[in-house]
């Protein structure tokens, strides 16, 4: 029983933790990436700002306020991040994600919903051969 219920919650983990990573891949396609430093950070991740200052492609130096929400929460004043933004519209910037590391949490949820589903197969209860 043990191995469903991990098998299922890995699985589940799975498929929602490439749903995201796609999902990112997505967001950042066309993208430039630059290394930002955190100017301020206000309120809370969910209703906070920050305001980031990189120099774009161009050299030019850019000041951008965003929301929080999606921004790591060690994000702290005077601190570097990576930044992902528009080249046409630098402004723009999101948190840049390295999907690589996703990749790699994405492999193990998988290698352990695939290992346990199968502990469950060879472990599952057959029927008796009653004659």
């Amino acid at each position: 029983m043990a191995c469903i219920i991990v098998a299922s919650v890995t699985g589940l983990l799975s498929v929602v933790w490439i749903g995201g990573t796609i999902a990112a891949w997505a967001g950042q396609a066309g993208k430039a990436r630059a290394t930002a430093r955190v100017l301020e950070v206000s309120g809370n991740r969910s209703s906070g700002h920050i305001v980031v200052e990189f120099a774009a492609g161009d050299g030019s130096r850019v000041k951008a306020d965003e929301r929080r929400r999606s921004w790591p929460g060690t994000a702290r004043q005077g601190t570097e991040v990576e930044v992902a933004y528009d080249p046409d519209n630098p402004a723009d910037v999101q948190p840049f994600q390295d999907l690589g590391r996703a990749l790699a949490a994405w492999s193990l949820f998988t290698v352990v919903a695939v290992a346990s589903g199968l502990g469950a197969y060879r472990t599952r209860a057959r029927p008796s051969a009653a004659a």
